[in-house]
């Protein structure tokens, strides 16, 4: 998403003037909810929690999850530690430690357990928690692609996220209107009022409570089914101090726990006469016939009825190869989408005072060794801004990120939702900038992406990102120059020799000055030797090493090495280590800040607020 090489000349009528539909269009009114879908945003099931992501359709073991999503690196915010200005703080809310999606280290090459944070909107920054209950794994690995872009040839290199492919996919079998839930480590839904706490103890202190109430319960004779309702009530409802089991317990009728507990029973009776137990199947039957984790299931439900009345769609695009030259990766239609489909909606995370707050320092980078520079963080190119404003609005609605500018082709446009939501307040709309800076802990800004005419499947969506975004890629272009060994650039990635080469071919032939060996330090002493030990695991920290001999990995086409490890400095304390292997043991691999988004002469700017949206109270400049 940023760039296009539309210039500045187009007359035609901004098709943004223009009524989304008519009031007497009732095909255009109504098309949205006759549009099929299969994932949804909606309000999450999970205590005061805002939005949450839904399957409309049952989702096979280990299948993927909507479309692989884009990994945006973040250097104005770190993850673990946010500093002192209280601006953007609602970020934390939405970010990942970037070893989630496989970006590089914020502050070293050698360790990979570090402060950077990555963005990953949609699926992957939507996905709520619900510790060692969850059903996904959410927003896992990246792969690096720039589109074809290369730095000494293209302007819009370094203008977009290199990071695809991110995947989400499902942990167990899913049934169409459940929420997806991730597990973001044990202190997060502890600290949500209202929420269960889902951890394995917790539900089975739960069971236990249930089973022995129960017990208790079926030996008291007196008392009448309406009794046992009325004491099930008070018990569920009895006011306690942070009792997690108290909050696990099922808040459904009485009638409701014993019948499934006769369920439990009678299926059980079925499966031992049938089977043979297993490790496996005990910890199924476990789960299966957890009457807490049962109705928490249920919790986390809803009808597709209710997904359509309530839920925003956010299956409608698909990303791929953009169209227009410079743009890298795009949007393109799923399915047909009549006009004024709502193809895409996205909640906007807010920064109130932003320029300052996403201006990144780069101290000494490779990219232009000796030389100091600052640059806005990429993070700007995805987001919403004003040139009257000092406010930020960055989407992270599925795949609507991807969605580039073209004038003359534009086939969306972003509008407020016609009414309040979970995440959007129109109260907000009227509020100053200071209200937004002071508002750190929730959500309520939202953009809808509506249809401007009739969309075809498989044809790539576009916005209008406004003026001032023009203009500033027209002075983009016209200035552009590449930076001094730019032709000699090839990322890690689109590394294609099969071999690492030596200390000594490197005095003759070098590698690009953006690559580098790095080595795993792990060995035992065979003799005098030390023979490398196959790491199952990749640690943390990494050292940087040289390649001193090379020779055939027997019974592959691969090659073991030789190497010089530096246990410090490149002048102080090394170790000599044999038979080396690429597996673990020694990568070529690309150095710090060196990737074409951490450019001096990269593209950045946000895309347009419309006039016709931005709200009269937010110009403040």
């Amino acid at each position: 998403t940023t760039t296009t090489t539309t210039t500045t000349t187009t007359t035609s009528t901004n098709a943004s003037e223009e009524p989304v539909c008519l009031a007497t269009d009732t095909v255009c009114q109504t098309a949205h909810r006759q549009v099929q879908c299969d994932v949804y945003m909606a309000p999450s099931t999970i205590g005061v929690a805002n939005m949450g992501i839904y399957t409309a359709v049952d989702v096979p073991l280990n299948a993927q999850i909507n479309f692989p999503e884009i990994a945006i690196p973040l250097l104005f915010r770190d993850w673990g530690w946010h500093g002192d200005n209280p601006d953007g703080t609602l970020w934390d809310r939405y970010i990942w430690d970037h070893g989630v999606a496989n970006i590089e280290p914020k502050t070293s090459d050698l360790t990979r357990e570090d402060s950077g944070a990555v963005f990953v909107p949609g699926v992957g920054c939507t996905i709520n928690s619900r510790l060692e209950m969850m059903n996904i794994a959410s927003t896992h690995g990246s792969t690096y692609d720039t589109a074809g872009l290369h730095r000494q040839v293209d302007p819009g290199s370094g203008a977009f996220s290199p990071y695809h492919e991110s995947q989400t996919t499902a942990t167990r079998a899913l049934q169409a209107g459940e929420e997806l839930f991730a597990a973001y480590g044990d202190t997060w839904i502890p600290e949500i009022p209202g929420a269960v706490v889902t951890l394995h103890d917790t539900m089975d202190a739960t069971d236990e409570f249930i089973h022995e109430y129960a017990t208790w319960v079926s030996s008291r004779s007196d008392l009448s089914e309406e009794a046992k309702e009325g004491l099930w009530t008070l018990t569920k409802e009895f006011p306690t101090h942070n009792s997690q089991i108290f909050g696990a317990l099922p808040q459904v009728p009485w009638k409701d726990v014993t019948d499934f507990a006769d369920q439990c029973q009678t299926d059980t009776a079925t499966d031992t006469a049938t089977a043979t137990s297993t490790t496996d199947s005990a910890t199924t039957d476990k789960n299966t016939n957890s009457t807490s984790r049962h109705f928490v299931n249920i919790i986390g439900r809803h009808s597709i009825e209710w997904l359509q009345e309530f839920g925003k769609c956010q299956d409608h695009l698909k990303p791929g190869r953009s169209t227009i030259s410079q743009a890298g990766r795009g949007a393109f239609a799923h399915r047909d989408l009549p006009k004024g489909t709502v193809i895409g909606y996205s909640p906007l995370v807010h920064i109130g005072n932003a320029r300052d707050l996403l201006t990144v320092p780069y101290p000494t980078p490779t990219t232009t060794p000796g030389v100091n520079y600052t640059l806005e963080d990429l993070i700007i190119n995805y987001s919403f801004g004003h040139q009257d404003s000092t406010l930020l609005l960055t989407p992270y609605g599925a795949m609507v990120n991807y969605i580039n500018h073209h004038r003359d082709r534009a086939n969306v446009k972003v509008v407020w939702p016609a009414k309040e939501l979970v995440a959007h307040k129109p109260d907000w709309l009227m509020e100053p900038i200071s209200f937004l800076e002071n508002t750190h802990e929730k959500i309520g800004l939202s953009f809808d992406y509506v249809a401007l005419r009739d969309i075809d499947q498989g044809e790539e969506v576009f916005m209008d990102y406004g003026d001032d975004w023009i203009a500033a890629w027209d002075a983009h272009v016209a200035q552009w120059k590449p930076i001094a060994g730019s032709d000699k650039y090839v990322h890690s990635s689109d590394w294609t020799e099969p071999s690492l080469r030596t200390l000594e071919e490197l005095s003759d032939n070098p590698y690009p000055s953006n690559l580098h060996t790095l080595c795993q330090e792990s060995y035992r002493k065979e003799g005098a030797a030390n023979v490398f030990v196959p790491i199952i695991r990749n640690p943390n920290d990494r050292r940087y090493c040289d390649v001193l001999e090379r020779s055939p990995l027997p019974g592959t086409e691969k090659f073991q090495y030789t190497v010089k490890v530096y246990l410090g400095s490149l002048e102080g304390e090394f170790v000599i280590i044999e038979n080396v292997t690429t597996n673990g043991g020694v990568e070529l691999t690309d150095k710090l800040q060196s990737a074409d988004w951490h450019l001096p002469n990269s593209f950045r700017h946000p895309m347009a607020i419309p006039e016709d949206v931005m709200p009269a109270e937010w110009k403040n400049k």
